[in-house]
């Protein structure tokens, strides 16, 4: 019974404790829009509405208040305003274009479903619109493979020539629709990235096979996208071999190129492009051209002359690395790096900052390179990532079940797996963030596309931030209206007062003394049971209150229609106003997108939570809770998880310890069998050697730090301490922090003859200790026993009566008839 009583009194305690939130955020929310003044603020405050009644029509159940919630509004209906003068925008949105998905080979596909909408969107509401994707069969597909063609690659050159055929092939077996093109690049003709000199100007450089180098240039065009594979090979093997003098090469210049010359490459509109950088050496990135006195920035147009080269080499610098990222998004590209093995590093870090880019590490001068490409786009086409083009004052999430139609709804912008015939479906939140001060920007076009396709859906979004009734010409704009005693405008049903006017009906005139009447008093306060005049942060005007401002910072204001709201009092995180991450609003922080709670210190999103590009999208792994965009982990069996997605599990037996042993043991002791292929540099982990591995329990769980101990080559033990350092190339693969001890714990070679020799002697000394001390025991038990023998026997008193066993040798009798007085 007690048991059951604890359990009703814990369900009534936490029933008040949400109906005291849900009180609260209530009048939070009243609060906020009773403080909106004018029709076009109420409406840019989400679920406000806004009553432009004028004072004409007004009567007793005239309302006290404009603007109030829409929550206000229908439970009171009528008695606040009439239907006819309310103003309530509702978001809406209209379908212009919406044809079905299709893959049908000789015609146009349609990938994307709905293609064009037009949505009205009211101020921090949010909308949700399903977009349907689903892949096409035989999408066209425009190659271009950009190779660097110093001297060093000349052997990656003829290789590829050979196997331009069996690329061509390999593509048509994933999409009929192939073309293919080709380009090649070096490096800006100056120093000193080239040398100068006359004679180096005609040839840089001697090759492998005795001939000069051709002159030095930037970048070619050597071949535009084409179906005639056989060009492919011959323009590959005649593309002239030059040289540079330092090491970085022109390839970003290139690129540039490349991706915004869409008419001279020849990309088509709907096709999947694919751009092939093939190199072995870095690259030069803006600032670099300054060395050689270029100082103007790359202005990210198409500069090709008539035979494909790069004209504006010596005027503009390298394109920097997010013009490229830019770009390339703009231009639905899609990056392979195909680099050696030794500079692979490099471009995977260059790859996590250029959209829709991967990296793949050729072998054998370019054996593999058909290979490379296949798998790669294979694993474009496998998976769909959604992008946009929505500015800043557009938040937009999106949702899936990715293939699972039964599954959980999760934020995600990516879906893998996917086959031809699979139709997934996008759920995108839009939210109006704040309504631009430009009118102009009141009116967006935004896209929503597939990473790296000309396909999208085309969104034309209104904002609505004002009223209409604000506007010149409409019924709710009258100017000199009566109501405003022919000194104002009235606006949505409220007097805007003519210069030197004021008062809800501008009845007073610069310094009226009516400004002071009691009557007039009454209006600056909420009722009569209130005693401060304007909430003590104004001065009361002829009915209407004028709020202070405050002297030291001007940007902190009070407001409302009795002053009682301000921008500066919401609750503080890291010393900043609703954390820095919102805007104070009547006491409540209205957070920026994707932050929540009072101080807009948590992340409003599962996204973070969930282990990126792998096969369980469980949130937290499914061992716990998302909480503010981070996993709090479970504690399940005596097993307590961690890490960020709480896919670790410390307690379990080498989880990340055997993931990582092969790194450690190569880089700190040039040992293990990464070691023994020569395969060091694959480690892309941060490893530091250290004498000691620091072991505080505290710091470790503070820095989520893991300490391993574990077995290597010739049975040595050796001691490295991880932490989470930063993410991987496209978020799938995670490095570490390493911190390995310097020496490793290796057991001494046994001396068997020594531990024989050792092991005979030892039995001996031991059997003669032993006996020894036998023999010792023995003779001091003997000794004691005598020395008690002797001690008894000094003692001892004899005494023949005492013997029973004694009988004197006499033996006397009595006769009974013997009388003693005879004998006398």
């Amino acid at each position: 019974m007690a048991r059951w009583t604890k359990i009703i009194v814990y369900l009534l305690l936490v029933t008040a404790h949400l109906f005291v939130a849900a009180v609260s955020q209530y009048r939070d929310r009243e609060s906020l829009c009773e403080s909106r003044q004018t029709c076009a603020s109420c409406l840019q405050t989400p679920r406000c509405v806004w009553c432009s009644m004028t004072a004409s029509t007004q009567n007793v159940n005239a309302p006290l208040l404009r603007c109030v919630s829409k929550q206000t509004y229908l439970k009171e209906g009528n008695f606040w305003c009439q239907p006819s003068a309310v103003i309530d925008h509702e978001n809406t949105m209209d379908i212009l274009e919406n044809q079905q998905l299709s893959s049908i080979k000789g015609k146009d596909p349609v990938q994307i479903q709905p293609q064009r909408i037009r949505l009205r969107l009211r101020s921090g509401e949010e909308y949700r619109v399903t977009m349907k994707y689903g892949q096409a069969e035989d999408y066209p597909v425009d190659l271009y493979y950009l190779m660097d063609l110093s001297a060093s690659m000349e052997p990656y050159r003829d290789k590829l020539s050979k196997l331009g055929l069996q690329l061509a092939k390999a593509m048509q077996k994933l999409t009929s629709n192939f073309r293919i093109g080709f380009g090649s690049f070096v490096d800006k003709v100056v120093l000193p990235m080239t040398s100068t000199q006359p004679d180096k100007l005609e040839s840089p450089c001697i090759l492998k096979t005795g001939r000069p180098c051709a002159p030095p240039y930037d970048y070619k065009n050597q071949m535009p996208l084409t179906e005639n594979v056989a060009l492919f090979e011959d323009q590959v093997q005649a593309a002239p071999v030059s040289g540079n003098l330092d090491g970085p090469e022109g390839g970003l210049d290139a690129m540039m190129q490349v991706i915004v010359c869409t008419k001279e490459i020849g990309w088509r509109q709907k096709a999947r492009h694919l751009i092939v950088f093939s190199t072995d050496a870095i690259f030069h990135i803006a600032g670099d051209g300054k060395l050689a006195g270029i100082v103007e920035p790359n202005d990210c147009k198409c500069h090709l002359d008539e035979n494909g080269f790069y004209t504006y080499s010596l005027l503009q610098d390298y394109p920097s690395i997010s013009q490229l990222n830019r770009k390339a998004r703009e231009h639905n590209m899609n990056i392979i790096f195909a680099v050696p093995d030794h500079k692979n590093a490099t471009y995977q870090r260059l790859s996590r900052s250029i959209s829709g880019s991967s990296t793949g590490t050729l072998e054998n001068d370019s054996q593999n390179v058909v290979a490379l490409v296949s798998s790669e786009y294979e694993k474009l086409v496998d998976s769909v990532t959604i992008i946009d083009t929505a500015p800043k004052i557009i938040d937009v999430k999106y949702f899936s079940r990715c293939l699972n139609k039964t599954g959980e709804l999760l934020e995600r912008q990516e879906c893998e797996g996917l086959r031809v015939g699979n139709i997934i479906e996008f759920e995108i939140v839009l939210k109006v963030v704040e309504c631009p001060k430009d009118p102009k920007d009141w009116y967006q076009t935004m896209e929503i596309k597939p990473r790296g396709l000309n396909e999208s859906l085309t969104i034309d979004l209104e904002i609505i931030c004002d009223c209409p009734c604000e506007k010149s010409g409409h019924l709710g704009y009258q100017p000199n209206a009566i109501e405003c005693k022919g000194k104002g405008t009235s606006v949505c049903g409220v007097c805007s007062c003519n210069s030197g006017f004021y008062g809800k009906q501008c009845e007073c005139e610069g310094s009226d003394i009516g400004a002071d009447k009691l009557n007039s008093m009454t209006d600056c306060k909420p009722d009569n049971h209130t005693v401060e005049i304007c909430s003590g942060h104004g001065t009361c005007k002829c009915g209407v209150c004028d709020c202070d401002k405050r002297p030291n910072n001007p940007q902190e204001l009070f407001y409302g229609k009795y002053c009682e709201c301000d921008n500066f009092s919401c609750k503080r995180s890291g010393g900043q106003v609703c954390g820095g991450r919102g805007k104070c609003e009547c006491g409540t922080c209205n957070c920026l997108p994707g932050w929540g709670g009072e101080t807009c210190d948590c992340k409003e999103t599962n996204n973070t939570c969930i282990p990126p590009s792998g096969e369980n999208v469980e949130i937290c792994s499914g061992r716990g809770n998302c909480i503010c965009g981070s996993c709090h982990c479970h504690e399940r069996d005596n097993i307590r998880y961690s890490g960020q997605y709480c896919e670790e599990c410390p307690t379990c037996p080498g989880q990340r310890c055997e993931e990582l042993k092969d790194c450690v043991e190569c880089v700190a002791y040039n040992t293990g069998p990464l070691a023994e292929n020569g395969k060091c540099d694959l480690c892309m982990h941060e490893i530091d050697i250290v004498d000691i591995v620091e072991e505080d329990p505290t710091k470790n769980e503070e820095a989520d730090a893991r300490i391993c101990r574990t077995p290597g080559d010739a049975g040595c033990t050796f001691v490295f301490k991880y932490q989470y350092h930063r993410a991987g190339t496209g978020g799938d693969i995670k490095i570490f922090k390493i911190q390995a001890e310097q020496e490793r714990a290796c057991p001494t070679p046994i001396n068997v003859f020594g531990v024989a020799l050792g092991v005979v002697i030892s039995t001996v000394i031991i059997g003669f200790l032993i006996l020894l001390i036998w023999k010792i025991l023995t003779i001091i038990h003997d000794k004691r026993e005598y020395a008690k023998f002797e001690k008894e026997r000094a003692l001892a008193k004899w005494d023949r009566g005492e013997n029973p066993l004694y009988k004197q040798a006499t033996s006397t009798f009595c006769n009974p008839t013997f009388q003693e007085y005879a004998r006398n």
